[in-house]
């Protein structure tokens, strides 16, 4: 295959030109020339394709965000055949429930909130208490501690909102989580897991079993897992963007705040917890 020749003007065509366009000169014309001429073109190519890949970038950021807040796209998804035993979180901010319907969507448990430091009562409490007796899912109560508040006092209203016999419920559960403040500047751990331990003795001393202690990676590290008189207790473990660590021993696992339902009045997006085990170790939970 021939070489095609390089392309050069000769001196009567160069003459030519520069006669009648005498303000330029052709001499030196070059490819290289002609290359300089074309590159602010590729410049501008290349500026369109670069803004081109952000947007698509921005486009796919957005349609990312919008599946995950919708519930569309979890960053945690057990699957059921692995943990069949599942059901949410319950607050007075879900609204009015009704709990025969909204017990038959696939769930087969369910933890109702029921107070918090030594005053605070959920306000649907009795409602969904009373309500979830007539379902065929296991149902139980939590206590929200306050870290920094006796925790026998705290036990203390628990069982007076509860009731003193809890035979055919779940076994209670307390959640340990860093709340307001306590999230920029951390509490006393040491006070808080004295408290702890004061809660999780009351209630043993009621009901004969040890709560479920519902917290999150900050809490159980740094108040949980650093004191032995957690051991044995059962671990109710909340992280929304990874599964548990492979060494921990959990019994249930939160695994993301963006679940819904039918059959409750606000229609808003729930905690969905699952339960580590058989069908036969979740029938020890019950009272």
């Amino acid at each position: 295959m021939k070489r095609s020749k390089k392309f050069k003007l000769d001196k009567e065509a160069i003459n030519k030109i520069d006669s009648e366009y005498d303000d330029r000169d052709l001499s030196n014309y070059t490819n290289y020339e002609v290359y300089e001429e074309e590159k602010p073109r590729h410049r501008f190519l290349k500026k369109l394709v670069k803004r081109l890949l952000i947007l698509c970038a921005v486009v796919l950021v957005i349609n990312l965000a919008v599946l995950l807040y919708t519930g569309r796209l979890w960053f945690n998804e057990p699957k059921k055949r692995d943990y069949p035993i599942r059901g949410p979180v319950v607050t007075e901010s879900m609204g009015e429930i009704r709990w025969k319907s909204f017990a038959k969507q696939n769930i087969q448990t369910a933890y109702i909130r029921a107070t918090k430091g030594t005053t605070f009562e959920d306000g649907a409490f009795r409602d969904n208490w009373n309500g979830s007796k007539d379902t065929d899912i296991s149902v139980g109560a939590y206590h929200v501690l306050e870290l920094d508040t006796d925790g026998t006092k705290q036990a203390e209203h628990f069982i007076n909102a509860v009731g003193e016999d809890l035979s055919g419920r779940l076994i209670p559960a307390v959640e340990v989580r860093l709340r307001g403040l306590y999230r920029l500047l951390p509490p006393d751990y040491y006070e808080a897991a004295d408290n702890l331990a004061d809660f999780c003795d009351r209630i043993e001393k009621q009901y004969g079993v040890r709560p479920v202690i519902y917290c999150t990676e900050r809490t159980y590290k740094n108040i949980v897992a650093s004191d032995s008189r957690f051991n044995k207790d059962k671990i109710w473990y909340e992280s929304l963007f990874s599964r548990p660590d492979e060494d921990m021993d959990w019994t249930f696992w939160t695994y993301t705040n963006r679940v819904k339902f039918s059959f409750y009045e606000s229609g808003e997006y729930l905690h969905m917890t699952v339960f580590n085990g058989s069908e036969d170790d979740f029938k020890k939970l019950i009272i």
